[in-house]
């Protein structure tokens, strides 16, 4: 009867389109959500004029950053001079908009990260409409209404929510690596579950990953590795057909490589350096230049002695991220700080020190409705795989990667998410054909609704704590003259040395 019923509803077109009114409700809401809206009174996010900085020191002919305004986050050679280790991707809306933005009274920090926010979800969005779309037509009405469930959940319950909700430099080249996988994903949704060729991907994909790389490295390096493999793949198969094809993407590789290594020699002197160092070298990190953090931490011994990245950390990290209880009262912390000490000494007891930060929470908590979907990739058949082997390949990559690293931090959640929403997708178009033939099912139902509503509360709460990467009226945007003059003062630097570090800011100075 069930099928009979549903044989008898109209098919129904779903496509993104129709999402239209809810794309517009997401990206209002992400515009208010980096507004600022979420942040204490008199508090500013940390590091948000340091990209607008970083972009007028560009056009000023050099790469260095006043320290009053990078502060300890700058990575120091010894006279004193304050480079940034990130890359320039995020600049990419300062040179297309810094022409005539108003830096002085407005920062670009908060569209930046609303648009690649934006960008980003609207990708996965329409990947997973593009998976929904043959299984679901078919059920009129109930179709939709899945399709559209699906959207408020990418929409409030995924990575976008997290990044609008904060605007502090660390959150804008996560977005702009966010925008870039989300269109990588995307792409290969119509390689895997359309009728896109191969060949159609290398050059897309290939720009993205060079983009990524001047972002998030430890993305570009899953996004590389798709892209090898795929350019791999055509070369073994259509090289005489696709030659420059696969030419072009592999120049526009070795272009964004070559770039990424030249900014490194241009900052440090060194190629292959990528940042400063907690011991006393040529380029030290800015929180043991300034004496913020010993050069013989817990964090800088466990990095010396087991790397920055290590795949032993890996299940420690894994238990985490995906299991660690939720801030939801701060009598609750007790549970978090149990959590923790037990998954230290079970699984990483060797390890020296990981850094845990808040807020705290657990990807079973803040995603599960995808979660349950990557779950239900186990049973989609070979063809899928066969078809999306390429991006579960990098997708993996990506999460691993992240996963070995010496801290664990709810932003880095974001660089898992790829994996994740590549397992979704197959999961989901394994489990549409099911659901479809029984819509009614109370446990198809029961269970999309209840990872539904959970991820969404604990998307919103978790937006709320994000409050944490903030200053206040006391430690200012950036030092004062005096707090930079205290701190020059105990590393000796003489008077001219002094004027030169502590220049003010060009923004607001």
């Amino acid at each position: 009867m069930t099928q009979s019923s549903s044989a008898a509803a109209p098919a129904e077109n779903i496509t993104l389109f129709r999402a239209i009114d809810l794309i517009a409700i997401g990206t209002v809401f992400y515009g208010t959500l980096a507004s600022g809206v979420l942040q204490g009174p008199g508090a500013f996010p940390l590091g948000q004029n340091i990209y607008d900085e970083y972009y007028l020191a560009i056009l000023s002919g050099h790469l260095d950053l006043p320290a009053r305004v990078v502060q300890i986050e700058g990575h120091y050679t010894a006279d004193g001079t304050a480079y940034l280790y990130h890359g320039v991707g995020p600049l990419l809306t300062r040179f297309l908009l810094g022409w005539f933005w108003p830096f002085q009274s407005v920062g670009l920090a908060q569209f930046s990260i609303w648009t690649w926010a934006c960008l980003g979800t609207l990708c996965y969005h329409a990947a997973f409409v593009k998976v929904c779309a043959r299984d679901l037509a078919p059920l009129g009405s109930r179709g939709v209404s899945l399709s559209r469930l699906l959207g408020i959940a990418i929409w409030f319950s995924s990575p976008g929510f997290l990044l609008a909700a904060n605007t502090s430099f660390y959150h804008e080249p996560i977005a702009l690596a966010y925008a870039a996988t989300g269109a990588f994903v995307l792409i290969w949704t119509h390689v895997g579950f359309g009728n896109w060729p191969l060949w159609r991907t290398a050059i897309p994909c290939a720009l993205l990953a060079a983009l990524t790389l001047h972002a998030r490295p430890n993305i570009a390096i899953g996004l590389y590795l798709a892209c090898t493999l795929c350019l791999l793949v055509l070369t073994a198969t259509s090289l005489r057909q696709h030659w420059l094809r696969i030419a072009l993407a592999f120049a526009i590789l070795g272009a964004s490589g070559i770039g990424y290594l030249g900014l490194n020699m241009a900052r440090f002197g060194d190629a292959t350096q990528t940042h400063g160092s907690f011991a006393k070298t040529e380029v030290q990190y800015g929180f043991v230049f300034w004496g913020f953090e010993e050069t013989d931490s817990a964090r800088a011994e466990a990095f010396k002695t087991h790397g920055k990245f290590n795949i032993k950390r890996i299940p420690h990290n894994f238990t985490v991220y995906a299991f660690d209880p939720p801030m939801v009262k701060t009598y609750l912390d007790p549970i978090s700080e149990r959590f923790h000490a037990f998954t230290k000494q079970v699984l990483a007891g060797d390890l020296g020190f990981i850094k845990i930060e808040q807020p705290y929470v657990g990807i079973v908590f803040l995603w599960p409705l995808w979660i349950l979907f990557a779950v239900y990739s186990i049973s989609a058949p070979r063809a899928t795989w066969r078809k999306m082997a390429i991006p579960v390949a990098g997708g993996l990559a990506i999460a691993l990667l992240t996963l070995s690293y010496g801290t664990v931090t709810l932003r880095y959640r974001v660089d898992i998410w790829p994996a994740l929403s590549i397992f979704a997708l197959i999961g989901l178009a394994a489990l549409l054909p099911k659901f479809a033939a029984s819509p009614e099912r109370a446990a198809w139902k029961w269970g999309i609704g209840a990872c539904f509503i959970v991820g969404l509360l604990f998307s919103a709460n978790s937006a709320g704590q994000l409050r944490y990467f903030q200053v206040n009226e006391q430690t200012r945007p950036v030092w004062t003259l005096d707090q930079c003059r205290l701190l020059t003062g105990k590393k000796g630097f003489s008077e001219a040395d002094t004027n030169r570090i502590c220049q003010p800011p060009r923004i607001g100075g």
